[in-house]
This record gives structure tokens, C-alpha cells and sequence, in this order.
């Protein structure tokens, strides 16, 4: 499972500079949007009706051209035509996009935004367009490699401000002193206040070896701190830590769902065990999903077996549901609390809802995003890809997460005023909805340090 949208939390040590190109076969122009149109056709989990795929992206076109204040008059394909002719018409529309631009927007941006127009009339999460260098980084992502090169960050924008979510382990972020909460007020001259998410993102990014200069307002500190990175390839973990802390509270942060992440999981459960954990906070927040397999192999670890986890229905409406194998590593009676939020999405969606559904854990935070679908990543023929849901999912006892998310069941919001102090308000209630299941007696809240709450 893949998403295909960006979420609210962006990861900067991703999406950007490839380690090395995809080797390009054919130009993007008009054919590239059929040949998009054509794996919508035959792959999609849904009938689709190629006239009003293509009108959508007629009306990418157009939103292509009117950014760059090109005026054309580009109108949508009438129903009902034939799909040898409605190709034809489609030609002739792109070319006349392509001559109203005048090079004003390239040939190629054009054709990108006619793909994404073609697929957001799906309106559906896991299906959409990867430019060549996003196509590149996720199938090395996928694999747990480092596939792009960057800071290290994990951006976490509130109300116009940029904080540092997470620190990624062993990142050129972590070697500088870069610390969660983090607020980043200026990146090398450029302030970031008023900046988009991506232009924030677009201006720590770049190639490995070079270098660029973050100014941030740390909670304690009364002056502002000025950090230079020296950007590297970045190899993001399953696990980010996994710790007993005071009282016997297990907390372990699960961030995607790549190869071999389900071991890693298990092995994190494995250590915390032998650490003498007696409950487990389970952070799912900003984890974004990835696959099925490795989703299937950590519930193993904490349900029963025989459990039904997902079911998967497909383009010709057959079901298969997946369900629970093996003895569960954690033993029946230790409280779970599992924390998630708005970043939430896809495989750990449907890991949330599984413990929630079985009543071994109990949900603390936001409401998840709503993006679970099963989806496959195809190639198209100039190194771009397009991505395709190819089943529709529920939980294992047939609840609808897609655009409706996961609820929790205890709500807690993640205050700015707490954020500007360096404290985890989410993470703080579920330790102390842990400690309060094994009737632990609650630490003292201290007050920030003046370093932050570091991971």
C-alpha cells in the first residue's frame, strides 16, 4: 500500500536529488498521458471511463497554463465518443496547449499536469502520478536503501510555523544537533514565515556534499540557534527507537512499512521484552504505510492467531481476508496504548484499527488521514510512474477507512503553545494512560530544560 497524496508532515530527507537518473525512453508529451490512460484502463479497481479521465486531463492543461498566465481554449471532449476518436481529440487539445504555451511551460510540465488532472477526477488516495526523481527515491525507499540525499528532517508545519517532527537516526540533522520541536525560523537568509510547506522543504534540499544553514528558536533557549548541515544520502528506518522507560512503559516509534520492517518490529518488541517492559506505547504518528506483508508480520506480534486483520477486495469483486498467524510475541494481558495522528495513513491505518477492533490496544491522539487502498507502482516509458489501486481495503471486520479515516478513542490535540515548550502533550497522556493501565504512579512533570525533548 502507497500513497500517492502528500500528507500534512513532509519528509525532507526524502523527495529529493536522485543518486542516479532513470534512463528516459520516450519524451512526455501527449503520448505519455494515453499511455497513463491506458494502465487506468486495464489495472484500476474500478471501471473507468477514458472520456472523462482524459477531460480531467484537458482541465490539467488548463491549470498548467493559467499559472503561467497563458490564456487557451481548451474545451472537454463531448460524452459518448468512441475511444479511437476520443484519443485523436485529446492529441489535438494537448497540441493546442502546446502551442499556446510557447515554451512558456514545457512540453513535458504539460503532460505531468495532464496525468495528475486525469487522476485526481479518481479522487482517490492511492492513485496518482511520481515524477521520475520521486519514482527513483520510493522504489529505493521501498527497499530501505537511501535513495536521495538531504538533511535529515522530518517537517512538521502548525499554523504557519515550521517545527521539527522527528530527527532521523544517524542523519547529518542528528549529527549537528538538531533537535525535535525545533522551531525553523530562517533558512541560510530566507525566513520561512509565510513560505509554502514545499518551498521550505525545496530550500533545505540538495545534493550530498553541500551544505545549508537552518536558524531555529529552541524551547529554553532565549536566542535563536544557527545550524549548518552538510546534506548525505539518507537511509530512513523502520524503527526509530525503541526504549523502556520509567515504570516498565515500552515505547516503541514505528515509522513505515518497507522491507524487512515487520522483523525490525518484532526485534524491537524482542529487546524491549527482555528490558522489562510491562505495557507499550506504540507511536504510529507520520507513518505513512508502505506493505501489506510487513503490516501482516507486526500484527502477528500482538493479536492472536487467526484474527481478521484486512480484507482485500479486487477489480473482479473477489474478497480475500487476511487474518492472524502464530503466537503473538506480547502477552495477552499487557496494556497497548497506540498513538497516531493526521499523518497517519495507509498499512499503519489498518494496523490501528486492527488492535482497536480486537480491543488490544487503546487509541490516543487524532484521527488518522483516511488513505487505505492497495495500490501497485507501474513504470511509465519516460522513468515517471503512475500509481494505481488495484484493491479496495477494510479492516479485518469490514470497516471503510478510505477519505474517513481511523477515530481514536481518546482524543488529545498537540497544543503550539506546549510545542513552543518542547513538550510531547500526545506523547506525555499516552505514557500516562500506560502507567495509569498498570497503576503506576505518575513522575512529576518537568519543566524544559532549555535542550528540548530530544529522541
Amino acid at each position: 500500500m502507497r500513497r500517492a497524496l502528500p500528507t500534512a508532515l513532509l519528509l525532507l530527507a526524502l523527495a529529493l536529488l536522485p543518486l542516479a537518473a532513470p534512463p528516459r525512453v520516450q519524451a512526455a508529451d501527449a503520448g505519455l498521458v494515453l499511455e497513463a490512460l491506458g494502465h487506468l484502463q486495464t489495472r484500476y479497481v474500478d471501471a473507468v471511463n477514458p472520456v472523462g479521465l482524459l477531460n480531467g486531463a484537458i482541465g490539467g492543461l488548463r491549470g498548467a497554463l493559467s499559472a503561467a498566465g497563458v490564456k487557451a481554449n481548451l474545451a472537454d471532449i463531448t460524452a459518448g465518443v468512441g475511444s479511437r476518436q476520443v484519443e485523436t481529440l485529446f492529441r489535438g487539445r494537448f497540441d493546442a496547449a502546446v502551442g499556446a504555451a510557447s515554451g512558456r511551460v514545457s512540453t513535458t510540465a504539460l503532460a505531468y499536469a495532464a496525468i495528475r488532472g486525469m487522476t485526481a477526477t479518481l479522487n482517490d488516495s492511492h492513485t496518482g502520478f511520481i515524477t521520475p526523481e520521486q519514482n527513483r527515491e520510493r522504489q529505493l525507499r521501498q527497499q530501505g536503501q537511501a535513495g536521495f540525499s538531504g538533511a535529515g528532517i522530518v517537517l512538521m508545519p502548525r499554523e504557519g510555523r515550521y517545527y521539527v517532527r522527528d530527527v532521523i537516526p544517524g542523519s547529518p540533522a542528528q549529527a549537528a544537533g538538531v533537535r525535535q520541536f525545533d522551531r525553523i525560523v530562517r533558512i541560510g537568509t530566507v525566513p520561512t514565515t509565510g513560505l509554502p510547506v514545499d518551498g521550505v522543504a525545496g530550500l533545505i534540499r540538495g545534493p550530498a556534499g553541500t551544505s545549508v544553514s537552518i536558524v531555529v528558536e529552541r524551547p529554553g533557549q532565549p536566542d535563536q540557534i544557527t545550524i549548518t548541515l552538510r546534506r548525505a544520502p539518507i537511509q530512513v528506518p523502520a524503527v526509530f527507537q525503541a526504549t523502556v522507560r520509567d515504570g516498565g512503559i515500552g515505547y516503541l516509534q514505528f515509522y513505515q512499512f518497507v522491507e524487512r520492517s515487520g522483523r525490525d518490529f518484532r526485534d524491537g518488541l524482542r529487546q524491549m521484552l527482555v528490558g522489562g517492559m510491562k505495557a507499550l506505547v506504540l507511536d504510529l504518528r507520520a507513518n505513512n504505510g508502505g506493505y501489506i506483508h510487513e503490516l501482516s508480520s507486526a500484527l502477528n506480534a500482538a493479536l492472536p492467531p487467526g484474527r481478521p486483520v484486512i480484507q482485500e477486495t479486487n477489480r473482479g469483486g473477489r474478497k480475500q481476508i487476511i487474518r492472524t498467524s502464530g503466537a503473538p510475541l506480547l502477552p495477552a494481558a499487557m496494556p497497548i496504548v497506540v498513538l497516531i495522528d493526521e499523518g497517519t495513513a495507509s498499512a499503519a491505518e489498518l494496523m490501528a484499527a486492527a488492535l482497536q477492533e480486537h480491543g488490544r490496544a487503546t487509541l490516543l491522539g487524532m484521527k488518522t488521514s483516511g488513505a487505505v487502498e492497495a495500490s501497485i507502482l507501474l513504470n511509465l516509458s519516460d522513468g515517471s510512474a503512475l500509481s494505481v489501486t488495484v484493491q479496495r481495503l477494510t479492516t479485518g471486520l469490514g470497516r471503510r477507512l478510505e477519505n474517513v479515516g481511523v477515530a481514536v478513542d481518546v482524543q488529545v490535540p498537540q497544543p503550539l503553545a506546549l510545542l513552543d515548550q518542547g513538550r510531547d502533550h500526545q506523547l506525555e497522556q499516552a505514557m500516562a494512560l500506560a502507567r495509569q493501565r498498570l497503576g503506576v504512579a505518575q513522575p512529576a512533570v518537568r519543566p524544559p530544560s532549555g535542550v528540548g525533548n530530544t529522541r
